[in-house]
């Protein structure tokens, strides 16, 4: 099993991050403010690391736990992306923003295919069995 409630913390910390600096974006001050998008777009570099590094113990209960959150925060860098495009100060950022965005999507899917749905999927345990039973000794 994994770290699920530290990357639920992490997530739940990060979507308060996102939400307070939307909120903040709405303010004619917030060119003063894009350090605090900085901050956060590091943070959610770090989730995406400690995600990854989890991956392989990643459970269906972990992703139970953590699952809805992460869609939040996807969906959070999502609007925040929308919203730079108004804002010509902010379009720096949007290709992290993108890469960000791509890259929790593609862990998102990931772990439902590969850590939630195979371990359901009797006839993919069937063929994972018979592969692991293959002498690949043999071809080289």
């Amino acid at each position: 099993m994994c770290q699920s409630a530290v990357i639920s913390q992490h997530i739940n910390r990060i979507g308060r991050m996102s939400f307070n600096r939307r909120m903040r974006m709405a303010s004619p001050l917030y060119v003063e403010r894009r350090g605090e998008l900085t901050r956060l777009l590091n943070e959610i570099d770090r989730l995406r690391d400690q995600i990854h590094d989890e991956f392989s113990t990643i459970t269906a209960e972990d992703y139970n736990l953590f699952g809805q959150e992460l869609r939040i925060v996807i969906e959070n860098l999502k609007s925040l992306i929308s919203e730079s495009h108004s804002r010509p100060e902010l379009r720096i950022y949007n290709n992290r923003m993108r890469e960000q965005i791509e890259d929790l999507e593609e862990l998102e899917h990931d772990i439902k295919s590969f850590r939630v749905n195979a371990p359901k999927n009797e006839g993919l345990q069937e063929v994972m069995t018979k592969i692991g039973l293959l002498d690949f000794s043999q071809l080289f």
